[in-house]
C-alpha cells in the first residue's frame, strides 16, 4: 500500500468511526430523552388540575416520571369518609413514587367543610376542587368515591369505586414500576346520549337541576340541603301547574342513579313535569351546576336567570312572569 493510499484508508476508517460514534451519541440522546407514550388522549393528559395551593398541574407533568393516583370525593359522601384513612396511608406509603391527588367534586361543598375534613383525617396529599365540573366530565365521573390509577407512562391501569385489594395491587405495581395490565382508555370516553333539547326556539325554558338521592342521602349529613331538595321539588311542582307557557325539564344528576331510581323519585314526589337523567352529564357540565337544587332559566339559548333559593314561591313566580 502506497503512502497516499494508506492515508486515504486511514481517513476512511476515521470518518466511519466518527460517524458511528456520532450516530450512537445521537441515538443514545434520543432514547434517554424520549418519554414513553401512554394510551391517554392529549386532552386528558393536559387537562388542567387546579390545586387549592394555587398551583396548576396535569397528568402530562408526571408522564415519564412517576405514576398518578386520582381520587374523586365529597365531604358528605359516606364511603369517601370511610376510605380516608386508606387514602392517607397510600400517600404516606407511596408519596415518593406515586403522585396522589385528591379531587373534591365541588357539589354542595365549601372550603370550610373541605378543610375540616383535611384536618379530621390528617390528609397531606395535594387537593383540587372541581368547581366547574371539568374534571368530572373529562374522567367520566359516575359516582364517588372514584379511583383512577395511571402508570408513569400515563396508561390507565385501574378505575373503580372500592378501596380494596385490587386497588392496592395496582398501586403497589406502579410504585415498584412493574408492568401492570393496561385498561383500554375508551372506558373514560362518554358514550351516553345527550338529552335532546332545543333551547333556542324563542320559548322560556326552565331547567330544574336536582338528584333523586339528595332528599334522603343528605338527611343526616346535610339536613339543610336535604330539606332544600324536598322544598324545591315541591315548589317546582306548583310552578309547573301555574306556568304552562314555560317549557319545564327536570334534569337529574347521573351520580348513583338508574332509571328505576328516577321512577321511584317521580312517584315519591308526584312529579308531573318532564324529567330525565342527564346520563351524559352534558347539561350539568355546560351550566356548571355545583349546587343542588338549581333552577336555570334560558331564552333564545342564553341564561336569563339562575337561582337556588326556593323558599319564596311568590317571588319566583313573579320573576318567571316577568321573563315571559
Amino acid at each position: 500500500m502506497t503512502w497516499a493510499n494508506s492515508l486515504l484508508f486511514q481517513g476512511g476508517v476515521v470518518r466511519n468511526l466518527f460517524n458511528m460514534v456520532k450516530f450512537g451519541l445521537i441515538a443514545a440522546c434520543c432514547i434517554s430523552m424520549q418519554v414513553q407514550a401512554g394510551n391517554l388522549s392529549e386532552d386528558l393528559l393536559h387537562k388542567p388540575i387546579f390545586l387549592i395551593s394555587g398551583k396548576k398541574t396535569s397528568l402530562a407533568e408526571f408522564q415519564g416520571k412517576k405514576a398518578v393516583y386520582l381520587k374523586f370525593w365529597a365531604t358528605w359522601c359516606q364511603p369517601c369518609r370511610q376510605q380516608m384513612p386508606h387514602f392517607e396511608h397510600v400517600q404516606r406509603e407511596y408519596g415518593d413514587e406515586i403522585e396522589v391527588i385528591a379531587i373534591n367534586i365541588g357539589i354542595n361543598d365549601d372550603m370550610d367543610s373541605i378543610r375540616k375534613t383535611i384536618r379530621e383525617f390528617g390528609l397531606t396529599m395535594p387537593l383540587a376542587v372541581d368547581k366547574n365540573g371539568d374534571l368530572a366530565q373529562a374522567f367520566r365521573l359516575i359516582g364517588t368515591p372514584y379511583h383512577l390509577v395511571f402508570d408513569k407512562d400515563m396508561n390507565l391501569i385501574h378505575f373503580g369505586h372500592k378501596a380494596d385489594s385490587v386497588l392496592d395491587s395496582s398501586l403497589a405495581l406502579v410504585a415498584q414500576r412493574k408492568q401492570a395490565e393496561i385498561i383500554d382508555p375508551t372506558v373514560l370516553i362518554e358514550k351516553e346520549p345527550d338529552i335532546p333539547l332545543n333551547l333556542d326556539d324563542g320559548k322560556l325554558h326552565a331547567l330544574f337541576f336536582t338528584a333523586t338521592w339528595c332528599d334522603w342521602y343528605w338527611a343526616e349529613s346535610r339536613p339543610q340541603d336535604s330539606q332544600g331538595c324536598i322544598k324545591a321539588q315541591q315548589a317546582v311542582n306548583s310552578l309547573y301547574r301555574e306556568t304552562q307557557y314555560i317549557s319545564w325539564l327536570g334534569v337529574i344528576n347521573r351520580l348513583w342513579t338508574k332509571d328505576s331510581d328516577l321512577t321511584e323519585y317521580i312517584n315519591k314526589f308526584s312529579v308531573r313535569h318532564p324529567t330525565a337523567i342527564d346520563k351524559s352529564n352534558r347539561l350539568f357540565h355546560q351550566y356548571a351546576i355545583n349546587a343542588l337544587p338549581t333552577l336555570v332559566l334560558i331564552k333564545h339559548g342564553a341564561v336569563v336567570a339562575r337561582l337556588s333559593d326556593f323558599t319564596d314561591l311568590g317571588d319566583i313566580a313573579r320573576r318567571l312572569e316577568a321573563l315571559k
